[in-house]
């Protein structure tokens, strides 16, 4: 049994760099195998308005978006909407949270009816804050 304090021996003590090495390696792997979504699905051509709002002015966050493609296909938060089933998919939307806004972004080239009918089902149903997307002409 060994009473007196061992000399010349060092403290133990953890070592950050290998700590910092695998954190980094860790972050490296996360940033290559991350999978990053494009918010243009449709590749829509949205009309330019000299009045449209910057994305992201805080309502965008928690709202639904209502597309109309060039087809004249109606797609609902990335989901394809039969035309019969759009009245009850909105009306649904609007029973959930009906304080939520709408957003219609209607392609450029889409059929001006389906635009129209879109925005009419929704204030049918009685929907409060629709508004219509738009971009900013180039300066």
């Amino acid at each position: 049994m060994r009473l007196t304090p061992l000399q010349g021996r060092r403290r133990a003590e953890v070592q950050m760099a290998p700590l910092i090495d695998c954190v980094f390696l860790l972050l490296m792997f996360y940033a290559v195998t991350a999978q990053f979504v494009s918010d243009e699905r449709l590749k829509l051509k949205l009309p330019e308005a000299k009045t449209a709002e910057q994305a992201g002015s805080g309502v965008a966050d928690r709202s639904s978006v209502v597309v109309v493609a060039t087809d004249g296909t109606v797609w609902i938060d990335d989901q394809l909407v039969p035309e019969d089933q759009l009245e009850e998919r909105i009306r649904q939307m609007v029973g959930e949270t009906p304080d939520q806004a709408i957003i219609i972004r209607g392609d450029r080239d889409a059929d001006y009816g389906v635009v129209v009918h879109v925005l009419d089902v929704a204030r049918s149903v009685g929907a409060k804050m629709i508004q219509m997307s738009a971009e900013r002409p180039p300066e």
